[in-house]
């Protein structure tokens, strides 16, 4: 017997922040960034929310950027990312949202073109296993500056999802997705049970031409 899962983008979907925005603050904050890399990043990410940018070779030329770089270091900078920079975003409607299909008998999931390491902290906050994300390539537990193709984004994410659902016997048909960005239809159009949450204009358009329900959070802070 198949079960169901409820997949939720993160980024402006579980979180208010968008988390390359918020990474590259933190990392500016640090000194790790200089402030002509991180102009080029806000610029970039306005590009990408209009959809002028070409964003495999913009996550090809960061990832080459912290190549060498080892798993551990990642982690220790995430973690101190989360902590002083996105768990105050955590929307306490999707925290409640996430318990309650879990305690339906849900398998909840983040679905994200954020990187596994970025991730990771967002979910073990919200007690969530499973990930299916961008990664990168390493070697002996260390960045080689390569990405692992194909990102999960548009139809990558889909196609990911799809595979991750026949591994672990889920049902997409009775599977939920939640997200804000237009870039996700391809998933929202191979669930069940497709959610417009915080939508962006482009998304909302769609949704209410397909009869999508549409849902808005409060920045209430779940913790």
């Amino acid at each position: 017997m198949h079960s169901a899962a409820a997949f939720f983008d993160m980024d402006l979907t579980i979180i208010w922040e968008n988390t390359g925005r918020s990474s590259a603050r933190f990392a500016r904050s640090l000194g790790l960034v200089s402030k002509s890399d991180f102009i080029r990043s806000a610029l970039k990410m306005f590009l990408y929310r209009l959809t002028l940018l070409n964003i495999e070779k913009w996550y090809e030329n960061s990832a080459q950027k912290i190549a060498g770089l080892s798993i551990r270091e990642m982690q220790n900078f995430s973690s101190q990312w989360f902590e002083t920079m996105v768990k105050k975003t955590i929307y306490k409607e999707a925290a409640q949202l996430i318990d309650d299909h879990r305690s339906r008998g849900h398998r909840v999931v983040i679905v994200s073109n954020a990187l596994n390491f970025i991730v990771q902290p967002v979910a073990q906050s919200l007690g969530i296993a499973d990930i299916i994300c961008t990664k990168l390539e390493t070697r002996d537990g260390i960045l080689t500056g390569k990405l692992i193709k194909p990102l999960c984004y548009g139809p990558g994410k889909r196609d990911y999802t799809i595979a991750w659902a026949e591994d672990n016997n889920i049902d997409l048909e009775q599977s939920y997705f939640y997200t804000d960005s237009h870039f996700d239809r391809h998933l929202l159009e191979v669930v069940g049970f497709p959610v417009a949450t915080n939508p962006d204009i482009q998304l909302k358009r769609t949704a209410r031409k397909k009869n999508w329900p549409i849902i808005y959070f409060k920045k209430i802070p779940a913790f």
